[in-house]
């Protein structure tokens, strides 16, 4: 189930005051390819969970009218498959996963757009929640209405551990909400204005609410909402932004927004923008998807570069501000590549999930590779900032964990855990002595982010945790 993929590589360096860079090929750990002959796999979505990476996407037969099916893989930390998992859908002729979130349990919740065998029936939305080893639990249908379509769009896990996602209800912009076993919640239609009905382009969740993205349907365009709702789906405000918006909405450590969408833009959750930042190789555009926000503040970012024949893979390493530290380009021949996700291993390197038209498996098939972390070819801290960092212990951690600072100073100050989609679960102050225990209250196993703000040498520190 497993192969290399062998590409044809080229390292660009995106500070040139680095000095020479060391072959590409020595920054990679692993290479996969995960598929079948018969089918073609595509990668869709990846989230992290413990003990690796799921990614979805969906497998259809190559040489007749396929009915499409949901497609997974876990693979771990060191690239090896843990299972496949292909699930098929009664009156389901085409499917397009539209979303992947991990829940506080583990559990995996896709959301999808399907399309029923009889092309005069209209789309539906739907909603599959699996187990944490790929097996499904439940699924919910968002019925079309006569010729009035429906469907389900971009999910995300809500503040109150629910599942949220956007979509259309009968052709109306709604917000949904449900429950873990499945209940429908909330069904919020949410329109551009009282004139103009509008389509939800994205989400995200925020402090007590969520924010959507509102796109008119109007000729000329009228500028993109970014508007904000609490828990019961009800308005709070809005922002007028520019016909731009973002692919992906997620909240930074420092609880603003990242939006990314060929370009990366930091705003504040009530939609106002810090800064944007657009990015090139060789003169032409990267169109950057995935973000995953460093232990050291820094952004990793991918996406992909056209170059005149099709997409190859771009990674991006950038300071909080958006300003490009490194960066390296991922060329196949004759491929066509898409990013899927992006994440880290406990260890601190990239791993990279992507679909590729022409795999080693099949005609299409999933693409991983985990790339050595720029740590050591970065310019090194200064040594009283070296002596002055902090050491977490154990790491993984059952939920008791030890902080101390290299030099022995007092740790004094507050500290915020947040979970892997950027949220804050815990907060605590520190005791003001050389030790500070800290009890982990979590619910679930997987990487955290600790955050640790020292009120005296006003620094702020960021470490990875791992829950066992």
């Amino acid at each position: 189930m497993k192969h290399p993929y062998h590409l044809l590589l080229f390292f660009l360096s995106g500070c040139l005051l680095l000095g020479a860079a060391p072959a590409a090929r020595a920054q990679f750990l692993w290479q996969r390819t995960v598929g079948t002959a018969g089918n073609d796999e595509t990668a869709e979505f990846m989230v992290p969970v413990a003990g690796g990476f799921v990614t979805a996407g969906k497998s259809g037969n190559q040489t007749t009218v396929p009915d499409q099916s949901l497609y997974l893989s876990k693979l771990t930390y060191q690239g090896d498959t843990v299972w496949t998992k292909r699930w098929n859908f009664r009156q389901v002729k085409v499917f397009y996963p539209e979303g992947l979130i991990v829940d506080a349990a583990g559990n995996l919740v896709v959301s999808a757009i399907t399309f029923p065998p009889n092309s005069s029936l209209p789309r539906q939305g739907l909603l599959v929640k699996l187990t944490p080893s790929g097996d499904t639990l439940w699924t919910r249908t968002v019925a079309s209405s006569g010729t009035n379509v429906s469907g389900l769009a971009t999910l995300v896990l809500g503040n109150d551990g629910s599942y949220v996602a956007i979509g259309d209800l009968a052709t109306l912009p709604t917000l949904f909400k449900y429950s873990p076993t499945g209940a429908l919640l909330l069904a919020q239609v949410l329109t551009y204005s009282p004139t103009v009905q509008g389509s939800l382009q994205n989400l995200v969740a925020v402090p007590n609410g969520y924010l959507v993205i509102s796109a008119p349907n109007t000729f000329p365009a009228q500028r993109t909402k970014y508007i904000t709702v609490n828990e019961q789906g009800v308005y709070q405000f809005e922002r007028l932004r520019g016909r731009f918006f973002p692919g992906r909405l997620q909240l930074n450590s420092r609880g603003n927004l990242l939006g990314i969408g060929g370009s990366i833009t930091e705003l504040t959750v009530q939609g106002d923008s810090l800064w944007s930042r657009s990015y090139q190789q060789f003169g032409v555009g990267l169109g950057l998807s995935r973000l995953v926000e460093l232990p050291n503040g820094n952004y990793l970012a991918a996406g992909t570069r056209y170059n005149g024949h099709d997409n190859d893979l771009a990674l991006v390493l950038t300071d909080r501000n958006g300003v490009r530290l490194r960066d390296t380009l991922l060329v196949s021949l004759q491929s066509d590549e898409n990013v899927a996700g992006l994440a880290l291993t406990p260890a601190g390197h990239y791993v990279v999930a992507a679909g590729t038209d022409r795999g080693t498996v099949g005609g299409g098939d999933q693409l991983f590779f985990a790339y050595r972390n720029w740590d050591r070819l970065l310019p090194t801290r200064a040594p009283t900032e070296v002596a002055a960092r902090l050491a977490a212990y154990p790491n993984p951690t059952a939920g008791e964990l030890t902080l101390e600072a290299g030099d022995a100073h007092l740790l004094t100050g507050a500290w915020v855990l947040y979970d892997v989609l950027g949220r804050p679960v815990q907060t605590g102050q520190l005791p003001g002595q050389a030790r500070a225990r800290l009890a982990l209250a979590v619910r679930s196993t997987g990487l955290y982010l600790l955050r640790v703000t020292d009120s005296q040498r006003h620094t702020t520190q960021t470490l990875r945790i791992e829950i066992a």
